[in-house]
């Protein structure tokens, strides 16, 4: 409820509201499949599809990966004078950028009505592969909320870093393409994998076994990681805010 609350105060007195998210994520689509046609060559409809995928994927995780390091500044007040958990700051963030990022498949539902992008049973699979990228993101937000609420450098450190991270992210170019001797720019990046659980089935493709064995393996390690910061930071946190 308050991540519907936030969404609807953050868009008052717009008439298109939150669907302004949604704009800028397809005039996105567009200038980067003309420029990648342009450059690479190929179908134009095809680039559309496999970056239009892309970055709705990208999306819900850069905002995951930005939105994280403000948590616990932005709601200091609150911090500071109740005892609400501080799993419910983090939990309003992370469902918040989810009602965006619901926002955002319409572009996928119009793809589709287009035939630009194929449907079919693998499709579903997008379902559990959103669901990892959100699981994934909350203890990541939880992380970043801890460590950036008593160091507040390392905000601006994640935001530059994952400017670089999407031109060496396969977002909007084709990973097949990359020579054998190059492939660990793929292959060790982390969010590639869990952009793929997602782009692959809205590509109507099933991803790679490797793809979710590497999402479980940080699932798990994040998960341990967000439980030891929470437990040692937790009764510091009012005096960082």
């Amino acid at each position: 409820m308050w991540a519907w609350l936030d969404t609807i105060c953050q868009y008052r007195r717009s008439r298109i509201g939150p669907f302004w998210e949604t704009i800028n994520v397809t005039v996105m689509i567009a200038g980067l499949t003309l420029v990648s046609s342009a450059v690479f060559g190929g179908n134009l409809i095809g680039h559309m599809g496999y970056i239009g995928a892309g970055v709705i994927a990208w999306s819900a995780i850069s905002a995951l990966i930005t939105e994280g390091p403000s948590i616990f500044v932005r709601y200091g007040s609150l911090i500071t004078n109740t005892n609400i958990d501080v799993d419910v700051y983090v939990g309003r963030t992370v469902f918040k950028i989810m009602i965006t990022f619901a926002h955002h498949l319409i572009i996928y539902a119009v793809a589709v009505a287009c035939l630009i992008v194929p449907f079919g049973w693998n499709s579903l699979l997008a379902l559990p592969g959103i669901a990892l990228v959100f699981a994934n993101g909350y203890w990541l937000a939880t992380v970043l909320a801890f460590v950036c609420a008593r160091f507040r450098d390392v905000e601006l450190i994640v935001r530059n870093l994952l400017q670089l991270a999407f031109f060496v992210t396969p977002v909007f170019w084709d990973y097949t393409q990359v020579a054998a001797d190059r492939r660990f720019i793929v292959d060790y990046n982390v969010l590639f994998h869990f952009l793929e659980i997602i782009r692959a089935p809205l590509l109507g493709e099933v991803p790679a076994a490797r793809n979710y064995a590497v999402v479980a393996a940080v699932t798990v390690v994040g998960s341990v990681l967000a439980f030891v910061v929470r437990r040692r930071m937790r009764r510091e946190l009012a005096y960082f805010v």
